[in-house]
């Protein structure tokens, strides 16, 4: 019975000793390793309280850096009977320019109501630390530098710049605790694959790592400005002291390296501009392309403008195609591919339009001309495209040249089934097919393919029966999955037929194909091939996807 009464005694005391200590009123205070301290050197300021429950809210620290934390602790203490707790939130410190600055009070709500720490006043002064032997070796141990690759660039003239560490001793834990915010350029990331490597600079040899890079297009004159790069580590040094053995023991120091940015004169494009000049600037050329140049009143033509080279790719337009006499116009794809190299940025891009005859005869496309500024050179040049003839071998005769001006249209693609309407022979259905564009190359492949029979599959050639088998297969599909790009892949199919027969894109016509494979034939072909190659632009033209399945079957399987 007394050992019972001892421990509830006890029990009581302590639960007596807990109500006291957490009745008492508490206290937030702060504190600062260093209250004068040098530019870019690391200090903690720690935020504690003896309250249990609750968060501590720091103040807002934005004259620093924070470069660690917050690291949290919390200890429990009973002493002679007396218990103690003690609560610790701390941050690591770096201050972003000189001059005297406050830290404010941190806050944290108990039970005692809101409790405020006290107010640190921390003042900032380059070179306020002594140099010490240790500190000196770890300012030579760990450095960051900025490289690029110009020291002068034209506005809209891409450079690259790249971002480097160089260290001698050891270094753990890196940071980028401020990257280089550039002011007036636009960026790109490009692709590299961070590795060190071992250098020798200003006879020492150091480890040298490649840890950003990027592609950097100024919009503006002036000198590239920005805040500095601010790169954290731990450095290892000798800690003075040894061990049993005689050998030298090792600890790490704080260490924040930064590097100012270089001073890249960005020139200003020389005046007077020119008239039209849209501000493409780099070493580049305009080219039109046409799919042909004769065709009969039933076909279409595709023409491409396109603007390619090395340049400022993220902001040229393509000039629009001015529009010839004789054809409907319909509003032009976009297409581009642009790379981001240590080169620049490569690449094109351009309109592709399709034209589709109104009248028999010859017509000319007129003359372009676009100017650039041309960074190598250091001149405006301007690309002249002549102008260009289009024959239209059959159809409706050109009325008079005052009609016909007003018969050149630019027509939205909604209003397009009306257009291939006109185009239909009496008796056919006006459902519309599209081609995909990026398909020559691989029509070529696979037609080679069929030509030499070079697949192989267990060292045995596919028969022909079996890769049209395939080819069938691969457009059933398409249509039955409902792909966006069926319709091109029907026409490439077929395309990739006709040129293993020896027919290539060139050759593709009405009359070719009816010689090739006799009157009705040929005619059935064409007009599947005409409609494919017309319903990427017209996709809400096409309301029934069965005809163009019938019609691929019957062709395929004559084919």
């Amino acid at each position: 019975m007394a050992k019972k009464t001892g421990k509830y005694l006890m029990f009581g005391a302590v639960l007596l000793w807990s109500t006291l200590a957490l009745g008492q009123n508490g206290t937030l205070s702060a504190k600062c390793s260093h209250t004068t301290i040098g530019l870019d050197e690391p200090f903690r300021v720690t935020f504690s309280t003896d309250v249990r429950g609750g968060n501590i809210v720091p103040p807002s620290m934005n004259d620093f850096l924070i470069v660690g934390g917050p690291f949290q602790s919390q200890q429990t203490q009973i002493i002679n009977g007396a218990m103690s707790f003690r609560s610790e939130v701390s941050y690591q410190l770096i201050a972003k320019s000189e001059g005297s600055f406050k830290i404010g009070p941190a806050t944290l709500n108990s039970r005692q109501g809101t409790l405020e720490s006290n107010i640190l006043t921390i003042t900032v002064k380059a070179g306020a630390v002594k140099e010490s032997g240790v500190k000196k070796q770890v300012e030579d141990a760990f450095q960051v530098d900025i490289i690029t690759s110009k020291k002068e660039v034209y506005v809209g003239e891409p450079f690259v710049m790249i971002l480097r560490a160089y260290w001698s001793n050891q270094v753990r834990n890196l940071d980028m605790v401020q990257a280089p915010n550039f002011e007036g350029v636009l960026q790109n990331n490009l692709e590299f694959t961070q590795q060190q490597r071992r250098e020798i600079i200003d006879g020492k040899r150091v480890v040298v790592l490649d840890f950003d890079k990027k592609l950097l297009t100024p919009t503006q004159p002036g000198t590239l400005g920005g805040q500095d790069l601010k790169v954290s580590g731990q450095v290892q040094v000798p800690s003075g002291r040894r061990d049993l053995f005689g050998r030298q023991l090792m600890s790490y120091a704080n260490k924040i390296a930064t590097a100012k940015i270089p001073a890249v004169k960005i020139k200003p494009l020389p005046s007077p501009k020119p008239v039209g000049f849209s501000g493409a600037v780099g070493k580049l050329d305009l080219i039109r392309e046409f799919s042909r140049k004769e065709v009969n009143g039933d076909e279409s033509i595709t023409l491409k403008i396109k603007i390619s080279g090395t340049g400022n790719f993220n902001t040229i337009s393509v000039p629009e195609l001015i529009p010839p006499q004789g054809f409907d116009i319909y509003d032009p794809k976009f297409n581009e591919n642009i790379k981001y190299t240590s080169s620049g940025v490569r690449g094109f891009k351009e309109l592709e339009y399709l034209l589709v005859p109104q009248f028999k005869g010859a017509f000319i496309v007129p003359e372009m001309r676009w100017t650039y500024f041309n960074t190598e050179t250091g001149r405006y040049e301007e690309v002249v495209l002549e102008e260009e003839k289009v024959e239209v071998l059959s159809g409706t005769e050109a009325p008079a040249s005052n009609d016909v001006k007003g018969a050149v249209l630019k027509r939205e693609v909604q209003d397009i089934d009306n257009d291939i309407r006109y185009l239909r022979r009496v008796g056919e259905p006006h459902q519309k097919r599209n081609r995909s564009l990026v398909t020559v190359v691989l029509a070529a492949l696979v037609a080679g393919l069929w030509i030499i029979q070079g697949v192989r599959t267990s060292g045995k050639s596919p028969s022909k029966q079996a890769v049209m088998q395939r080819e069938k297969k691969k457009v059933m599909s398409a249509f039955s999955s409902g792909a966006m790009d069926r319709y091109g892949i029907l026409f490439n199919t077929l395309e990739a037929q006709l040129l293993s027969r020896g027919l290539d894109k060139e050759h593709i016509k009405l009359a070719t194909l009816q010689q090739s494979f006799g009157g009705d034939k040929g005619a059935q072909l064409h007009t599947l091939l005409e409609r494919c190659q017309m319903a990427e632009y017209a996709p809400g033209g096409v309301s029934d996807d069965q005809w163009f399945i019938d019609e691929f079957k019957t062709v395929w399987e004559w084919m």
